[in-house]
């Protein structure tokens, strides 16, 4: 999702609510759940590449090169 796009959806609610994200990926899931909610602490833009590791999970190189990119990037915690 782009920017424009997240703030396109955003700007259709009031903007006094509190966001939250969940997840139904099972990966992710604390056993007998079927989601788990997720808070942002922060908005941050990072450089980097998107890749994959040699176990398939996706990730991202860091830095500046020839082939990165600028991300926005959410922190986010389940611990809240």
């Amino acid at each position: 999702m782009k920017v424009k796009e997240l703030i396109q959806k955003l700007s259709q609610h009031d903007p006094e609510l509190e966001v939250l994200c969940y997840s139904k990926d099972e990966s992710l899931l604390p056993a007998e759940h079927i989601f788990r909610l997720i808070e942002i602490e922060g908005v941050s833009e990072i450089e980097g590449k998107k890749c994959r590791g040699d176990d398939g999970v996706a990730s991202l190189k860091l830095g500046k090169s020839q082939h990165s990119q600028k991300h926005i990037t959410i922190n986010i915690t389940t611990d809240f």
